[in-house]
């Protein structure tokens, strides 16, 4: 008997997840590259993570531009054009000697490419492979995001402490460069009907007429939520509105949390090593939580593993605003359970867009979706430094925090397909 071929859609995972291990990894080293720069030049806090707010919101901003790209031309093409302008960007990045120099290198050209390699871009290809394992595939493949978090954002502190920030930038374009590029423009393929396959690797049965008889009508067939949508008919619903809504304030809790995170932790008293090696180690359990929460959002439901997941998010932030020198073992706390928690982020809300709005412009609809999420997150991130600036604790920034984790489970019950929210809306 011979083997069943393996499904070309796990190649793609693999490739997303090397993929994601890098772009990831560099997106939240400037946790670390937001200590060395406020050391050598003074800026304000709110203002040099306005550098990392502008990158978000120009990154969100290019979702629907490369959504567009990735429906027409494919990820083969896209990932590596969108790879050389980063690899420009952190190049320039890292020659710059004014704030000025950094929002147009970093936030602006670095960002405009990073779009296509980052998380936003995956969301929009991986949901054309699988259908059935749509949540476990997805899982596995942003748990990516978690790996690099704990090999390049330390590998990055311990950069900066012997070369310099400036060098360590120019070591992450090389990454890009040598790993990213070529193994995306080798493997990566638009769709499986590209290859001749079908998603999850089904095999079309050969039905007769007595068979289509018997079998009735396909339900995936005949509901308008789960075929086809175009962008028009998706923001007539008030499904995709919802779900805008509670991407804004999960991104805001979430990078709200993850930029400062290094920060506060020295400001506790902690070294950056110890502070960059638990944001580390938050991306690792992020890791566990994407592939565990990802699986059970396949079997139980989006909204249960959702709630339980932000639960535990809640958790970890708690953890961190208790944290003081002689409580040195909440940072576990934090490590495990907000990685837990922000990990389900990734493959529970391309899924959830995917149950409801997949179909020929589905890069497009998430692409026009994710502009809030990069709203929330430059909010997030901006916020949090400016209300230290003013207050000298990220006390109240966390305080904010933990009532958007509230917030976005209500709200993410009501983007179920079944709610009557989803009907179209006249007009």
């Amino acid at each position: 008997m011979s083997r069943k071929k393996l499904f070309y859609g796990w190649k793609i995972v693999g490739v997303s997840f090397v993929t994601l291990s890098v772009s990831m990894g560099i997106w939240y080293s400037f946790s670390v590259f937001f200590i060395a720069i406020l050391k050598e030049f003074g800026w304000s806090r709110a203002a040099t993570a306005g550098v990392f707010s502008l990158f978000t919101v120009v990154h969100y901003g290019a979702g629907f531009v490369t959504g567009s790209l990735l429906d027409r031309f494919g990820a083969r093409r896209v990932i590596p054009l969108g790879s050389v302008l980063v690899v420009i960007g952190l190049l320039a990045s890292s020659q710059v000697g004014a704030l000025w120099h950094l929002y147009i290198c970093y936030s602006i050209v670095t960002a405009m490419g990073f779009c296509s390699i980052g998380f936003l871009s995956h969301s929009m290809l991986l949901p054309n492979w699988f259908s059935k394992k749509r949540g476990l595939a997805m899982g596995i493949a942003m748990a990516g995001i978690g790996v690099g978090m704990f090999a390049v954002v330390p590998a990055t502190q311990a950069l900066i402490s012997h070369f310099g920030w400036r060098v360590a930038y120019c070591a992450l374009a090389a990454i890009v460069l040598i790993i990213v590029i070529p193994v995306n423009a080798i493997v990566q393929r638009k769709n499986p009907e590209e290859i001749g396959e079908l998603p999850d690797g089904e095999i079309q049965p050969t039905l007769s007429s007595e068979d289509l008889i018997q079998r009735g009508p396909n339900p995936l067939d005949a509901d308008p939520l789960l075929k086809g949508k175009t962008l028009r008919d998706t923001a007539r619903r008030g499904h995709f509105w919802l779900l805008s809504i509670t991407f804004f304030f999960t991104a805001m809790a979430i990078q709200g949390t993850l930029i400062h995170q290094v920060a506060h932790v020295v400001d506790k008293g902690f070294s950056a090593e110890i502070g960059s090696f638990f944001f580390g180690l938050s991306g690792i359990m992020g890791s566990v939580g994407k592939i565990l929460f990802g699986h059970l959002s396949d079997k139980l439901g989006r909204e249960k593993a959702f709630t339980v997941s932000i639960g535990c998010a809640f958790l970890g932030v708690l953890s961190l605003m208790a944290l003081q020198q002689k409580y040195g073992w909440l940072l576990y706390g934090y490590a495990i359970f907000f990685g837990l928690g922000y990990g389900s982020v990734a493959p529970i809300y391309p899924a959830r867009a995917a149950d409801l709005f997949h179909g020929p412009e589905f890069g497009k609809i998430y692409g026009l979706l994710a502009m809030a999420g990069g709203l929330g997150g430059a909010l997030g991130a901006w916020l949090s430094g400016m209300i230290f600036d003013v207050t000298g604790s990220y006390n109240l920034p966390f305080l904010i925090t933990l009532a958007a984790l509230i917030v976005i489970v209500i709200l993410f019950w009501f983007t179920s397909p079944t709610s009557p929210k989803n009907e179209t809306t006249d007009g």
